[in-house]
């Protein structure tokens, strides 16, 4: 398989088509005083994959039937992907035709499901700012359109439960874009979750309260999002396309998915699936995370067989390996989810935190050679 590293397709892309540093594009249409620039053209973050059927998938086209449906239909989904670069343009316009007709689901809005967010970066906070959200009505496409403040960075989540079909930004003509320089966290490879309908944004009410996405921008990383809504169930296939993609870290969710699994059946995937993950990319730190659950009900059966299988690798010798139980995922107020299982944007918020301090955790090991 082939790895596209974050940012390497628009490195690629602007040496061969752009003129100083984003001012002229291949793709670029000028007309209405505006500059239409195709979003294959910007710098994108989260999408891990050249040899793709749809350039916004994000699994390779080479996926087989060894790894189930729902994964196979929502590699199409672009959660975790977003746009980040600057520009001096005083206006931006946003475009975008989504992949699926339904745009929303009866527990979470379109605005998560299909629409974008835009965010800032504020340099006296050093941190991101929410902006505003793209609001969508039609299968046809939405259009968002901002007053920018020029040389101001700028992030734009895509759709956590669609997929993205075009997707154009509009500049003003004499305006350039221009990649971003490096973190200031030095962690330029991505950190990879693979997981649940949790993982992959359900249901957020819109792509930046996604938790992955509030890891990225807390943490100051790249994020690789592989939630796949009830799909996530460790097929060996999909070590596999883990392991393609050089990581900084690489988060394992799926004990949702696989709940009802008897605890054998549970313990053939996952152990083949971490050792073979291990094997491919042994020098990359791994979080095994518990069973999200908002009632904090303790451990089940699932959950001690991923902490006994943790503690059974340390034995071993494993280092860069990190467990994150259940506790202190949700406050504890039951107010997390939108339906007893899936995150609101409370919830989110909460797991989030949750996620952040142990994916901080197997970094900062990294960092120091434990």
């Amino acid at each position: 398989m082939k790895m596209q590293k974050c940012g390497d397709s628009w490195r690629t892309l602007r040496a061969a088509t752009a003129i100083a540093c984003g001012v002229l594009f291949a793709s670029a249409v000028a007309d209405d005083n505006m500059k239409w620039i195709d979003g294959r053209d910007l710098p994108i973050e989260g999408r891990a994959f050249n040899d793709t059927e749809h350039y916004y998938d994000r699994l390779p086209s080479n996926v087989t039937a060894n790894v189930n449906s729902g994964v196979r239909t929502m590699k199409h989904h672009t959660s975790g992907m977003l746009f980040r670069f600057s520009t001096d343009s005083a206006k931006l316009v946003f475009k975008w035709v989504p992949y699926n007709a339904r745009l929303s689901m009866d527990h979470m809005p379109a605005t998560g499901v299909s629409g974008i967010d835009v965010y800032r970066f504020d340099a006296a906070k050093g941190r991101w700012r929410y902006v505003k959200t793209g609001r969508i009505t039609s299968a046809r496409g939405a259009t968002l359109s901002l007053d920018w403040t020029p040389g101001t960075p700028c992030l734009v989540n895509l759709p956590l439960y669609n997929g993205i079909r075009e997707f154009t930004l509009g500049v003003e003509q004499d305006a350039s874009v221009s990649p971003l320089p490096p973190r200031a966290s030095g962690i330029e490879k991505p950190v990879v979750f693979y997981g649940t309908s949790i993982t992959q944004g359900g249901c957020a009410s819109r792509p930046g309260m996604s938790f992955v996405n509030i890891v990225g921008r807390d943490l100051d990383v790249p994020v690789v999002n592989l939630g796949f809504s009830g799909s996530g169930v460790m097929e060996l296939e999909m070590s596999e396309h883990l392991a393609a993609i050089d990581a900084s870290c690489y988060v394992l969710d799926c004990v949702w998915n696989m709940r009802n699994m008897t605890t054998s059946a549970f313990l053939n995937r996952y152990e083949p699936f971490i050792r073979n993950l291990r094997a491919k990319r042994p020098d990359v730190p791994i979080v095994m995370a518990g069973m999200s659950d908002v009632y904090c009900r303790g451990p089940n059966d699932k959950d001690e067989s991923v902490r006994a299988l943790y503690e059974r690798l340390v034995a071993e010798g494993w280092t860069n390996l990190v467990h994150l139980p259940k506790d202190g995922m949700y406050s504890g107020d039951f107010e997390g989810t939108v339906d007893g299982t899936h995150a609101n944007n409370w919830g989110m918020v909460s797991l989030a935190a949750a996620y952040g301090k142990a994916v901080k955790q197997a970094l900062d090991a990294t960092k120091s050679g434990n």
